[in-house]
């Protein structure tokens, strides 16, 4: 999560609730009008601003190939932040007719939260004030979000977990001309889109950990990224990309370590990863941490490669590092 210029939140807005897909496949070995159900929750990925407190979302409807679900748990006002290092918040349970599905429409209430108070989302700052935000595309009142995603199958007179993962990181940024009460947006449709993940609970696995710094290497904060093994290129991604102005774009989730030097991980799909360290500082005191480098980290214990971690569905694993230095 990388608040270099104007993004700062990794949004890993696990909008929980989007989860609700449209196209709908009947797959052959069910019958016709089997029901299923799905258990959406949802959580974060954490932020990298130390002026954010929280950020509220208010979910106003889940649409399924453009029909609302009518047995959805309905209107709900969401403070991220507060589910985050595995930390769920279940938004209910949909009962759908049993097949394979993908794409889900999720609309969100800028205006009115859950009980018709404004604004509907925002981000609240550690002095309290309420920065309304909404996408940089939207200006009325709603937004509608498209989440394409991996499918996934409801089995009949099954319960299928899913956790919605929104990454607010890549979803918030800072305002073009901020004010003093409106510092904070969303960032474009697409973006924000991009910004969500889609995991089944049962087949997620998880990193977990401690970053030791004594030396103070690593700044005022150490943010821990899950790239995708291979897909990590140091001058892109500690580089600002995209409208937004997104660092670390390519990674897969992240983690803020914490002041003992636990970092945890979840929801991750079962998969091949790689684990990179990096720095910031607020080096003009500002409240704004800025991107001071990437770390160079050395394993305590055990054989693992951080370049080469291979995660299994439901498993944990635990890399114990030291931070001995910057890389140049």
């Amino acid at each position: 999560m990388n608040l270099s210029k104007k993004i700062l939140l990794q949004f890993s807005f696990l909008f929980g609730v989007a989860l609700f897909f449209s196209a709908c496949q009947k797959d052959d070995t069910m019958e016709p009008g089997e029901m299923g159900s799905i258990k959406f929750e949802i959580t974060d990925a954490p932020i990298d601003d130390a002026e954010v407190e929280a950020v509220f979302v208010t979910v106003s409807e889940v649409r399924v190939d453009g029909e609302a679900i009518s047995d959805f748990e309905g209107r709900q006002t969401i403070d991220l932040m507060a589910y985050q290092n595995g930390n769920t918040k279940a938004l209910g349970i949909a009962e759908l007719e049993a097949g394979t599905y993908s794409n889900v429409t999720l609309v969100l209430d800028y205006e009115e939260d859950e009980n018709g108070n404004s604004p509907g989302c925002y981000v609240r700052d550690m002095q309290q004030k309420k920065h309304p935000i909404r996408s940089k595309d939207d200006s009325g009142t709603k937004g509608e979000f498209q989440l394409v995603s991996s499918t996934f199958v409801v089995e009949p007179n099954t319960q299928t977990d899913i956790v919605l993962d929104f990454d607010v990181r890549k979803a918030i940024r800072y305002e073009e001309n901020p004010q003093p009460d409106d510092r904070y947006e969303m960032a474009s449709k697409s973006e924000t889109e991009a910004a969500i993940r889609l995991v089944a609970k049962a087949e997620a696995g998880t990193f977990t950990g401690n970053c030791s710094d004594l030396l103070g290497y690593g700044g005022d904060r150490i943010v821990v990224y899950a790239y995708a093994k291979g897909t990590f290129d140091d001058d892109k991604e500690t580089t600002e990309q995209g409208d937004s102005d997104i660092m670390f774009r390519q990674a897969v989730s992240s983690a803020v370590v914490a002041n003992n030097g636990d970092f945890q991980i979840s929801f991750l799909e079962a998969g091949d990863y790689e684990l990179h360290f990096a720095g910031y500082e607020d080096s003009n005191s500002d409240g704004e941490v800025e991107f001071k480098g990437m770390l160079q980290v050395d394993l305590l214990l055990g054989l693992l490669d951080l370049l080469d971690l291979d995660l299994n569905a439901a498993a944990t694993i635990e890399a114990n590092v030291s931070v001995v230095g910057i890389i140049p």
